[in-house]
C-alpha cells in the first residue's frame, strides 16, 4: 500500500513535529521540500488548558550558541543579521519531529539541528533579542520571542502550538514580526482552502496518540480554512527583484488539506536570489536559484513572501 503512495504524500506524512512540516528533497536536480498547514479556525473549538509554565529546554550547547549569535550580529540590520546567521549554520543537521521528543509539551530551543520552520523561527527570535544590556537578558528575550512565535498567546501546549504555516505567519504578522508582501507583488493570486491535514493523518503525529490532543486538533480543524495569497511559479521570477536579504519564502502546495510544504530565507547575491533552508538528508543548505528550486519541488504551485520587521518587544509597532 505504502509503495503506491506518491512521493509528495509520503513526504507530507513524514513532515511533522513542529509548526510547519518539513520534508524530503526536491526532484533530481534540486534538493528539498517540506510541509505545513495554517490559519485561524472559523468555528469555535474547545482547547484544553495550557500546561503550567516551566523552564525552557536548551538542547546541547544551544544557550551558548544563542549568546554568540546575538553578540556577533549586534548593530546589523535585521535582514543582514538573518542572512549572516543562516549562512553560519550551513551544514547543520536536519532534525525532524524535534518538538515531540518527550512526554508532554515543553518549550524546546535547539540551535544544533533544525527542521525548516524551526530554523526560520529561531533565527527570527535571535535577531529580535539584540537590544539588551547583558547576555542573560538576550537569552531571556530569545526564549520569550520563540514562545510568542510558536504558540497561540504564548501558551506552551500541543493544542496551542501553531501547526500550520499560515496560522504561524498570521500570528507573527499580528504580533509585529513580519509583513506579508505577497498580495502586493506582481502576478499574485488568492485561493481559499480547507486545512485538515493533521486530523486526516493522525497516525503521522506522535502526540495525536493522546486522545485529548487528537480531539482538540479534530475540533480545531472542523471548518478551518484560509484565504492564501501566493505567486504562481510562472510569476515568481518577475517578483524576485523585489526581494531582500532575510525575507521569508514559503512554498505553496496543491496537496489537499495543506497550505505550504517548505519554508526558508532569501539571500540576495548580486543578480541571484538564493534560498537558505533546512532540508531532510541535507541539513541547512544553500539553493543558488530560488525560482528554479521552487519549480523542482513536487506538488508546489507557487510561493508566498514575508518580510521580517524589527520587534524587540514582541509587540506590534515596537
Amino acid at each position: 500500500m505504502a509503495g503506491r503512495l506518491s512521493r509528495s504524500v509520503l513526504l507530507a506524512l513524514g513532515l511533522a513535529g513542529c509548526l510547519v512540516a518539513c520534508g524530503g528533497a526536491p526532484r533530481a536536480t534540486e534538493r528539498q521540500r517540506t510541509a505545513a498547514p495554517a490559519s485561524q479556525p472559523q468555528a469555535t473549538a474547545t482547547v484544553p488548558p495550557a500546561t503550567a509554565p516551566q523552564d525552557p529546554e536548551f538542547v546541547g550547547e544551544s544557550r551558548e550558541i544563542a549568546i554568540r549569535a546575538v553578540d556577533d550580529t549586534v548593530g546589523r540590520p535585521i535582514g543582514q543579521a538573518l542572512v549572516g546567521l543562516a549562512s553560519r549554520y550551513l551544514g547543520t543537521p536536519y532534525r525532524a519531529f524535534s518538538l515531540d521528543k518527550g512526554p508532554g509539551e515543553r518549550l524546546r530551543l535547539d540551535l544544533t539541528g533544525f527542521d525548516c520552520l524551526l530554523f526560520v523561527e529561531q533565527l527570527l527570535g535571535l535577531v529580535n533579542s539584540r537590544a539588551v544590556s547583558t547576555q542573560s537578558e538576550a537569552v531571556d528575550q530569545f526564549v520569550d520571542h520563540v514562545r510568542r512565535l510558536r504558540y497561540d498567546e504564548g501558551k506552551v501546549d500541543f493544542c496551542h502550538r501553531h501547526h500550520y504555516f499560515s496560522r504561524w505567519a498570521e500570528a507573527a504578522e499580528r504580533a509585529g514580526y513580519l509583513v506579508n508582501l505577497t498580495p502586493y507583488l506582481p502576478g499574485a493570486v488568492t485561493r481559499t482552502l480547507e486545512l485538515n491535514w493533521m486530523s486526516t493523518h493522525p497516525s503521522a503525529y506522535a502526540p495525536m496518540r493522546e486522545p485529548a490532543n487528537r480531539d482538540c486538533i479534530t475540533a480545531l480543524e472542523r471548518g478551518l480554512s484560509t484565504r492564501q495569497s501566493y505567486l504562481p511559479l510562472a510569476q515568481l521570477p518577475a517578483a524576485l527583484p523585489s526581494l531582500r536579504d532575510g525575507d521569508l519564502f514559503a512554498l505553496v502546495t496543491r496537496l489537499k488539506g495543506l497550505d505550504v510544504t517548505h519554508v526558508g530565507l532569501v539571500r540576495v547575491n548580486g543578480d541571484r536570489v538564493e534560498a537558505i533552508h533546512a532540508a531532510p538528508g541535507r541539513g541547512v543548505m544553500l539553493s543558488e536559484d530560488l525560482a528554479r528550486y521552487a519549480a523542482g519541488v513536487p506538488d508546489v504551485i507557487g510561493a508566498t513572501v514575508l518580510r521580517p520587521m524589527p520587534n524587540p518587544d514582541g509587540k506590534p509597532g515596537s
